[in-house]
């Protein structure tokens, strides 16, 4: 019995996809949830006739209010999906872009967690380095926090991509796009330790830096698993995951004075606004430190004026 031919929506779904994929370069994660949202969308239109080519900015009103629990971010990722679509219906010729009238929710800024550097110290101390696996994973929590990769960047990182004599890290990130990070001396001395000693002797099957026992590559859930894990050894008691070191990699590079348009290249980011918000942490990094040693920062018991009066008995 032969399949139905697909609809048309159906076809400029899988144009679209391919769209995102080779054209824009998004990963497939990206790819599967636009397609996911305007899936969604066009199963809550199919009732009143309209589709994903004839919707107008009211059905789109009518599926927000349909949806009071959503969140803004919620809100802000599926409107993108279908702002990405509409622009492509336009570029097709099909029609006019409906999502123009629509204003975007506004989300919260909430600035990222971020690790003193007395934690980055805990934490690198933690692993058992008298076995093997202890000496892979200092290495790869010094890898993280000096290079300041994104867990998927980490996981699929190739060994051969890594500079042992300067430390430079060459990564293709997102939109296939290629950077250079840079470990320091210490953290590169730790991988290449890794590298000479233990590397080896996990039969390695594959091209990535960081191997299970197995000689596979470590997962993206065993990279988290790991960092908690070791968090919790280290005694830190905020939540602990991949990217609040990206995150503490900025921060502390901020703080020390590099600039913003340099930590905007070493992470990646394709607008300088998204690199900007570690410039808020930054400053409430400053005033918190402000807060704890200034001399006026605390109430402290006023010192006795020795041209004034003598204190009270009680």
């Amino acid at each position: 019995m032969s399949r139905p031919s697909p609809t048309p929506v159906e076809s400029l779904l899988d144009r679209f996809e391919e769209e995102l994929l080779l054209a824009q370069g998004k990963s497939s994660n990206t790819a599967l949830a636009y397609l996911s949202d305007l899936r969604a969308i066009a199963r809550f239109l199919a009732p009143s006739g309209k589709t994903l080519l004839t919707f107008e900015p009211e059905d789109l009103a009518r599926y927000f209010s349909d949806r009071e629990a959503l969140s803004a971010r919620s809100r802000s990722r599926i409107l993108s999906s279908l702002r990405t679509w509409s622009r492509f219906l336009e570029a097709e010729g099909l029609r006019k872009d409906p999502t123009e009238e629509i204003a975007s929710p506004k989300i919260p800024r909430t600035l990222p967690k971020v690790l003193s550097q007395e934690e980055i110290a805990r934490l690198l101390s933690a692993p058992d380095t008298r076995r093997a696996e202890g000496v892979r994973d200092r290495a790869l929590l010094a890898f993280f926090y000096a290079s300041g990769l994104r867990v998927s960047e980490v996981a699929a990182f190739p060994a051969d991509r890594l500079d042992p004599a300067t430390g430079a890290v060459r990564v293709t990130g997102k939109g296939a796009k290629e950077r250079i990070s840079f470990l320091d001396r210490n953290s590169l001395d730790l991988v290449r330790q890794y590298c000479e000693s233990v590397r080896p002797l996990f039969a390695p099957r594959s091209p990535e830096l960081f191997l299970a026992r197995d000689g596979s590559p470590l997962s993206r859930q065993a990279l988290w698993t790991l960092i908690k894990k070791y968090g919790k050894k280290a005694g830190i008691t905020s939540p602990l995951s991949p990217h609040v070191l990206r995150h503490s990699f900025a921060t502390h590079l901020l703080e020390k004075g590099l600039d913003i348009r340099s930590i905007q290249l070493l992470l990646g980011h394709e607008d300088i606004r998204t690199t900007e918000i570690y410039t808020h942490v930054s400053l409430a990094h400053l005033r918190k430190t402000l807060e704890e040693h200034h001399p006026r920062g605390k109430a402290t018991k006023p010192e006795p004026d020795p041209d004034g009066p003598p204190p009270s008995s009680p």
